[in-house]
């Protein structure tokens, strides 16, 4: 008899716990499943609205590369407000999500709001990609630096020393003595934007765009100028190339997107 009553208690535990079992199972398959985090930026780009439409592209009396003026159209897309900085870019790095740009130290944060320079090309892409954009076309940069007027300069038509940070190097320059002849904070010229608010267009450093030069496929397509770039103006129809492979202390980039 007391074999029975201690079977009967045994099956009535065993029966308790697998109605457990099930109630957990059944509450884990309610719950929603949680992807894999993607590092992102700590914050959401600032990026400026390009409307869809026709512009100018290129001159008639620029460099030969430059030639025909023509107009061109485009769909509506953003361009980020000024060229990445130190901060944005050491926060890629931190997400292990870009390699480490040459002759800078991310940890000084004097640095932090200066564009990030010593990147080559695929360097710029991957933080693009991972800032939820890519690196602009040449037609989308040149767009945001003139407007759908043509201004020869985001700022209108002529060259001026205190609407960006170009003509200068080694105390030299057209520039010299006005700009400091090197990358300084970005957004420090608020008054060389360009009609649509995007601003560094001209001068501060050369950006990366993500097209091959048409005279040499090799080579990626940079525009705007820099800080040491003196012998021609930062003209927003001025090209100029490097290999993808290039680094240098007055190249950058910013990113665009959809």
């Amino acid at each position: 008899m007391r074999f029975f009553e201690a079977a009967l208690r045994w099956s009535d535990s065993w029966l308790v716990l697998a109605r457990l079992c099930l109630a957990l199972l059944v509450l884990g398959a309610s719950q929603p499943r949680r992807s894999a985090a993607v590092p992102r930026a700590k914050t959401a780009p600032d990026r400026v609205r390009i409307p869809a439409g026709a512009f100018v592209r290129g001159s008639n009396v620029g460099e030969e590369d430059e030639r025909p003026e023509r107009k061109e159209t485009l769909p509506a897309y953003r361009i980020d407000r000024t060229e990445v900085t130190v901060a944005m870019y050491a926060a890629c790095v931190a997400a292990k999500r870009c390699k480490a740009p040459t002759g800078l130290d991310l940890a000084d944060t004097s640095l932090g709001k200066r564009p990030v320079t010593g990147v080559d090309w695929e360097d710029a892409r991957a933080f693009c990609k991972y800032a939820g954009g890519r690196l602009p076309t040449e037609a989308e940069w040149e767009k945001a630096a003139r407007g759908d007027s043509g201004r020869i300069f985001p700022w209108g038509e002529g060259p001026d020393c205190k609407l960006g940070n170009w003509g200068s190097y080694d105390n030299e320059g057209p520039c010299a003595g006005t700009s400091p002849g090197h990358p300084v904070d970005v957004g420090g010229y608020p008054g060389g934007a360009s009609v649509y608010g995007v601003l560094d267009l001209a001068g501060n450093v050369w950006e990366w765009t993500a097209d091959a030069y048409s005279e040499d496929k090799q080579r990626r397509v940079v525009k705007g100028g820099s800080c040491c770039s003196y012998f021609v103006p930062p003209r927003a129809a001025n090209r100029n190339a490097w290999a993808p492979d290039y680094r240098d202390s007055d190249l950058g980039f910013r990113c665009a997107s959809r």
